[in-house]
């Protein structure tokens, strides 16, 4: 265990930042740790919002840790209901405030690595409807109370999207009793992870629970009707009525620190193998980051990303390595296991029948770089996982000058 002491400042409490500081303690008991959040630090498993209908679970009994447990065990300093104003990478200092605050009470927070773990924001459509009419989106617990909140007393529930969390929400709410709609303009569910034959499985699967599905057309316009009823205006011409909206078509990296500090954006935050950026001593990993051009907002790669930085800011340079992470989509009308390739250059390959079937993604070269389980194939998991090509295996440094590698 490393003795260093040295002080780290964390951007961002969500599962990536949390973990980092976990880590970081584990490795060295006199590193100095602050994290800092916009909105309140509580620990949850966030895969949970999706499914706590199923499981009977409030918001608040989602929260595994709140703020004064998290503070204690890993004896970090907290900053919550805090914006970061600036960075000063030359410097080396964070300065802030408390949201709410006068801004002649900025902070000024010195570090010797600074992380950015800043997370994703839903992407905002722009769909025609009155100010007063909200769209929802579920990104994290304060989304997940409001959604519960609007929810109650409700029946019928619009998603737009059907990639992973809007497939989820929607198999827990017609779980428990809920009218599912879902909007998307792809040609069958989890599009972009699986094929067609597959994706058609999972299509009937849940609409033999209740789902109505309108796939092939975007959602134009929302309008409220007497006694609340929200209408819906599609591309098709079509018009359907429900209580509330979700909108889950997924999320875009927040890069406005990163990108004021100096780092290198494309997509996301660009980082090496050592998730670290252009700029000496800020890292960044989770959701605001990409890989090879390649955004990656899953739990796993967060993790294994936290675990390697952990390691090289408190002494031990580690790269990062990723192998195949396949993830279970919560479907209560079909077991569903999927794996999505890096690139999506290739052809899939299916076998089996009706709902258990086994995809395998072969990229141009002939190797298996991705795959997707559906019902009974779903066994073979481990086994494909041990096959696949891994995701990130090369070791990339934008700072080689300035460190020996190990």
């Amino acid at each position: 265990m490393s003795t260093g002491k040295n002080s780290v400042v964390i951007i961002g409490a969500g599962h990536a930042g949390l973990t980092l500081a976990r880590e970081i303690r584990a490795n060295c008991k006199t590193t100095e740790i602050t994290i800092i959040s916009r909105e309140a630090i509580r620990g949850y498993y966030k895969p949970n919002l999706s499914k706590a209908l199923s499981v009977n679970k409030t918001p608040n009994q989602l929260v595994m840790k709140q703020a004064d447990t998290i503070a204690e065990e890993l004896n970090a300093n907290l900053l919550a209901q805090f914006t970061v104003i600036d960075v000063d990478a030359e410097r080396k200092e964070v300065k802030g405030l408390f949201n709410n605050s006068e801004e002649s009470h900025v902070l000024t927070i010195p570090y010797d690595s600074l992380v950015l773990a800043t997370g994703a924001s839903p992407i905002r459509l722009p769909i025609e409807r009155a100010a007063i009419t909200p769209l929802l989106s579920i990104n994290n617990l304060e989304d997940y109370e409001v959604f519960r909140a609007r929810i109650k007393n409700k029946k019928k529930i619009l998603i737009i999207g059907a990639g992973f969390v809007g497939c989820e929400l929607a198999s827990d709410l017609i779980s428990n009793g809920f009218n599912v709609e879902i909007i998307d303009q792809c040609e069958w569910p989890l599009q972009r992870s699986m094929p067609e034959v597959m994706g058609t499985e999972i299509k009937k699967a849940m609409a033999e629970q209740g789902v109505s599905w309108h796939l092939g057309v975007t959602l134009l316009s929302v309008a409220k009707g007497a006694q609340g009823v929200l209408a819906g205006s599609l591309s098709d011409g079509t018009t359907i009525q429900f209580d509330e909206v979700v909108s889950a078509v997924g999320l875009v990296p927040n890069t406005r620190i990163a990108r004021d500090a100096g780092v290198a954006v494309q997509r996301g935050i660009a980082v090496d193998s050592f998730s670290q950026t252009n700029q000496p001593d800020i890292y960044a990993l989770g959701d605001c980051v990409e890989y090879l051009g390649v955004t990656l907002p899953f739990i796993a790669p967060a993790t294994h990303a936290a675990k390697a930085l952990a390691k090289t800011i408190t002494g031990t340079k580690t790269a990062l390595m990723l192998p195949a992470l396949p993830v279970a989509v919560k479907l209560s009308a079909c077991p569903t296991v999927v794996c999505p390739p890096l690139i999506n250059k290739g052809i899939w390959q299916v076998q089996g029948s009706g709902m258990s079937l086994e995809a395998h993604f072969i990229n141009e070269q002939g190797e298996l770089s991705g795959f997707a389980l559906t019902g009974q194939c779903v066994s073979k998991k481990s086994q494909l996982a041990s096959e696949c090509l891994p995701i990130l295996s090369s070791v990339t440094d934008l700072h080689a000058e300035r460190y020996e590698v190990a």
